[in-house]
């Protein structure tokens, strides 16, 4: 199966599916429990199964669905991580806890955390079945880029215009004409400033973006990493012992196995019927 992946992948040739192989294993004797449980070991370096980020007028976003479930241990651990990596809240200057929480809400868990400079990050991790959804976002503006870029690119004008008035009167003796000098500065000021503040905003969010989208990874992982391991057979398991009926067939089948090999023989019989003389042939030589 190696050598022909292989060659596939060098060919471009398609693989089997794992509804293929399970068919395939199924036909040939092997409970599909463990074909899946073998195909999640072979993909245990890929178990981060979906993740997207975004952003809104306001908010940065990332969200990671994780093949794992959900362990509150793994969920101590990660809010451990984030309160290293994020410090002091706003509140801590005050000796106070302000700023930072962690809660639970429903079935999900949240933490909170807003920094000195305001900027809010809330991170998410939801159970969903054998699998975990963890989602953040933070905060990064009160609108839009654009929107933004006339606010602040108006208050640096206004500020620029009032250091035009003063130097306006100074200059002329008039306040005529620091007035005029005043407002000419500012539409300037504020023409140049907008698109300037907006750009220097919209690099400032694209920056914030890629560092939640680092962090909702390292948060993945570490959830991930201190998950409850899976048993591979306890699907398999599970299904045994929901059919006590199967239990005892097979207690009885090993008990005849293990009285033959006693006896130096093994009836291949018992473990299928010969499809055909030829198996049936070849049954005889190997008891021989």
């Amino acid at each position: 199966v190696e050598r022909q992946h292989a060659a596939e992948e060098r060919t471009g040739g398609a693989g089997l599916t794992l509804a293929e192989i399970e068919r395939l294993g199924r036909e040939s004797g092997i409970d599909p429990a463990h074909l899946r449980a073998a195909a999640a070991e072979v993909d245990e370096a890929g178990r981060t199964l979906s993740r997207q980020t975004g952003q809104t007028r306001t908010h940065v976003e990332a969200e990671r669905w994780i093949d794992a479930p959900f362990s509150l241990a793994a969920w101590e651990d990660a809010v451990a991580e984030l309160r290293g990596r994020f410090g002091a809240p706003i509140g801590a200057p005050f000796g106070s806890d302000a700023g930072e929480t962690v809660q639970q809400v429903g079935r999900s868990y949240e933490w909170t955390h807003t920094s000195m400079l305001g900027v809010k990050t809330r991170v998410t991790v939801s159970p969903r079945g054998d699998r975990t959804r963890v989602r953040l976002d933070q905060l990064v503006g009160l609108s839009s880029s654009a929107v933004e870029g006339v606010g602040y690119g108006a208050i640096i004008a206004a500020v620029l215009g009032v250091v035009g008035l003063a130097a306006g009167s100074g200059i002329s003796g008039s306040p005529g004409v620091g007035v005029v000098t005043a407002l000419v500065t500012f539409l300037l000021s504020w023409v140049v400033a907008a698109p300037l503040v907006a750009a220097a905003d919209r690099r400032w969010r694209a920056r914030k973006l890629r560092d939640l989208d680092a962090l909702a990874d390292d948060v993945a992982e570490t959830l991930r990493a201190a998950a409850p391991a899976r048993d591979p057979g306890a699907d398999a398991t599970a299904g045994l012992e929901a059919d006590p009926a199967g239990l005892d067939a097979l207690d009885h089948d090993r008990t005849g196995l293990e009285a033959d090999a006693r006896e130096g023989r093994l009836d291949l019989d018992a473990l299928g019927d010969a499809p055909d003389a030829d198996d049936r042939a070849d049954r005889r030589r190997v008891r021989e």
